[in-house]
């Protein structure tokens, strides 16, 4: 079953805490020092690393974020838009005589970032930072079946990032950083991962506890730009995730509620820019049974998330459709 998810809410994990440039880091001068353009590559680079993995990721929710101020300077907020979703096409198939099925597994995401940070101390005060991130991945893999409730999916693709960010001068301190600091970066890399679910009937209802990693590495294809991207991030998730059927219809479609706890955490480069680099979500949705009454429509409907950090919150709501091939 591939899922598919438009949402809108407030950004996350994406540009989380720990992404807000301190204004006193860097000295402004007319020209920059090689050590002073290692800080500024590491930290525009890692900046772009986050919001590009965390857009393409499908663990990773849309929404709208806030992030507490880090160094003094004040709260930010981003948003995060995302289309996409991953899921099985067709019914399990036998794998010779071995008792095991395997079925083919598709992964595509696209997420767009916006957001935006005021300085409020340091040489930077007064001026601010716009961002905005597109990450992309489309993948693929086969589900084993080891048997009807456990199954074992290795997965692989590719990401293509690009990310922009400029400063917003408003003093003299602006102006002679902008020209280093205003930078688009453009990414392609892959990402092999593993996902292991199993899935326990209760009555009508469905229960799937589930576990993936996924390893992102990204290097960096744009032309003519000072600053250098390679990057190797880790995403780890959790779920807990229950299908309950209602009693009740609308529109002669029979009504489903449920909804799933997740634990999400970030390793490796992507850690090193989030404060808050493990995020906890709660989601849960209202959806119509419509198998058999549109083309290859399995569930349409609303759900809505809170999504959770030591220095950042979030949440979202929107429409989910989900088909079944």
């Amino acid at each position: 079953m591939k899922e598919i998810v438009f949402r809108k809410s407030v950004a996350p994990a994406a540009v989380c805490a720990g992404l807000c440039l301190t204004g006193g880091a860097l000295k402004i001068n007319a020209q920059l020092t090689s050590s002073q353009k290692e800080q500024l590559n590491d930290l525009i680079g890692h900046r772009a690393e986050v919001a590009i993995v965390l857009g393409a990721a499908n663990s990773a929710s849309a929404g709208s974020y806030n992030v507490d101020g880090r160094h003094g300077n004040n709260d930010s907020n981003f948003d995060l838009y995302k289309f996409g979703g991953a899921g099985e096409i067709g019914d399990p198939r036998q794998l010779g005589n071995s008792g095991v099925k395997w079925v083919p597994y598709i992964v595509g995401n696209a997420g767009y970032m916006t957001g935006q940070n005021d300085f409020t101390v340091g040489s930077l005060s007064g001026n601010e930072v716009n961002e905005d991130a597109i990450g992309l991945q489309l993948g693929g893999g086969v589900s084993f079946y080891l048997n009807d409730q456990f199954s074992i999916t290795p997965t692989v693709g590719v990401v293509y990032g690009h990310y922009k960010i400029e400063l917003d001068s408003h003093n003299a301190n602006g102006d002679a950083a902008r020209r280093f600091i205003d930078n688009d970066i453009d990414t392609i890399g892959f990402t092999p991962g593993i996902l292991l679910a199993y899935k326990i009937p209760i009555g009508e209802n469905i229960l799937t506890l589930s576990a993936s990693y996924s390893y992102f590495y990204s290097s960096d294809i744009s032309s003519d730009n000072d600053l250098e991207l390679t990057g190797n991030s880790h995403i780890l998730e959790q779920k807990a995730d229950i299908d309950i059927p209602l009693n009740a219809e609308l529109w002669n479609c029979r009504l489903h509620t449920g909804g799933y706890i997740s634990f999400t955490e970030a390793l490796g480069d992507i850690s090193d820019t989030m404060a808050s680099d493990v995020w906890g979500t709660v989601h849960g949705r209202l959806l119509l049974d419509t198998l058999g009454k549109f083309w290859k429509m399995d569930r349409i409907g609303l759900g809505g998330s809170y999504i959770g950090a030591e220095h950042f919150s979030g949440w979202d709501f929107g429409v989910e459709v989900s088909f079944k091939f």
